[in-house]
């Protein structure tokens, strides 16, 4: 098994608590502002108004050699102040995980992309379907506001008297997939980056307990195009440190900024990298492959699950983990419930790499198989984000 990627848990299950962390987060910070029902896991400190940011892609360790590009971030780091996101490492579950506070296994987003039944595969970033069998017509997409059937931490901290608002990239405001996760308090488009500031500070200008969040994406896209760690990704990195400074500077000192990712990003290694759809090995006994490149869910032909089990596993050999549902359900990858539809959703074998490898699919996902960086696995580089805490600089 490959050592050369950071600490990997020698057991099927993640060992570090709380997990998964973004569903903790949400119920630590409205703890820290006073609600009741809320555990405060992370000994968030308390305050009256919250303003959370989160950045699309950024690890701890990324952060950590590059903190000379970031110097507000760096100036807020430390020694042990990090988290494991949740298992997949992508965006859909891990922001479904933190407005939830559930994991993917009772949010039911199992993946960037999953089948949703029998004939359908289900991508809830773009919320479209799309037909698993040629000539059967797939499912439509499911209702969005209906599709997390618990009630979210943010709704019961909204209905427990906290203002909870969101700043979001008006490309994906008005979005189902931001309606399907984004269900309490209001959701606010900035056209830009520069709109952060003021949109954020506005809605913490409350009489109640106020809570904003802003998500901001573009270092996540520069990581996946250009790579981690790349210049294009570095002067992203400088926007983002400009950024995460401007808000803390438009925010009153009672305030309390957290700044946190939802997952981290890896540079895809080639010799480490297979292509399901050239590679007849994997493909036989094999009737779906989704998810992510370092998380994929593999669905098999009936009776077929051993066999292809075993295919994958010498194929693919010591640096990946070939699991079945159930030993990925019983390690808790998925969390420490996982509910009937969710686990519907999961694969036959859940695969994931312990190294820098993944599984693409050259003809079928063009898009993302030509991407460098990635992320999705139970790695440190996928799944240590920053938990970076300070106060607002405004007098």
């Amino acid at each position: 098994m490959s050592e050369g990627l950071g600490r990997f848990s020698q057991s099927l299950g993640p060992t570090d608590e709380p997990w998964p962390g973004l569903a903790n987060l949400s119920e630590s910070i409205f703890a820290s502002m006073g609600a009741a029902g809320f555990r405060n896991a992370f000994n968030v400190e308390r305050s009256h108004s919250t303003c959370l940011l989160l950045i699309d892609g950024l690890s701890w360790n990324l952060l950590e050699a590059h903190a000379h590009r970031a110097p507000f971030l760096a100036s807020l780091m430390q020694a042990k102040r990090t988290f494991r996101v949740g298992f997949p490492a992508t965006t859909a579950a891990s922001l479904s995980s933190l407005t939830s506070g559930h994991a993917s296994g009772a949010h039911g987003i199992v993946g960037c992309s999953f089948a949703l039944d029998a004939n359908t595969v289900f991508a809830p970033l773009v919320w479209q379907t799309g037909t698993r069998n040629t000539g059967i017509r797939a499912t439509a997409a499911p209702g969005a506001r209906e599709f997390i059937k618990q009630k979210t931490a943010w709704e019961r901290a909204h209905e427990g008297g906290i203002a909870v608002s969101s700043v979001i990239d008006g490309r994906f405001a008005g979005s189902s997939f931001s309606q399907a996760i984004y269900k309490a308090g209001s959701v606010m488009a900035a056209l830009n980056f520069r709109d952060f500031p003021g949109l954020i500070a506005g809605a913490l200008k409350s009489e109640l307990p106020a809570f904003c969040y802003a998500y901001y994406s573009d270092l996540d896209f520069c990581g996946h195009r250009y790579g981690p760690g790349s210049e294009r990704w570095l002067r992203q990195l400088e926007v983002v440190d400009r950024l995460a400074l401007s808000i803390s500077q438009s925010l009153p000192r009672e305030t309390a900024m957290v700044i946190v990712a939802d997952h981290g990003m890896v540079t895809l290694a080639k010799e480490a990298t297979h292509d399901f759809d050239k590679d007849t090995a994997l493909q036989e006994g094999v009737i779906g492959l989704y998810g992510d490149v370092r998380a994929r869910h593999v669905y098999t032909a009936s009776d077929q699950e051993h066999a292809v089990r075993e295919r994958w596993q010498n194929r693919l050999g010591d640096d990946f983990w070939v699991l079945s549902k159930a030993e990925a359900i019983a390690a808790k990858w998925f969390g420490s419930g996982v509910e009937s539809d969710a686990e519907a959703r999961i694969g036959d074998l859940v695969v994931i790499p312990t190294g820098r490898g993944g599984v693409i699919r050259s003809r079928m996902e063009k898009v993302q198989s030509a991407w460098i960086g990635h992320h999705g696995a139970l790695t440190d580089e996928d799944q240590v984000v920053p938990l970076l805490v300070c106060s607002g600089q405004a007098m």
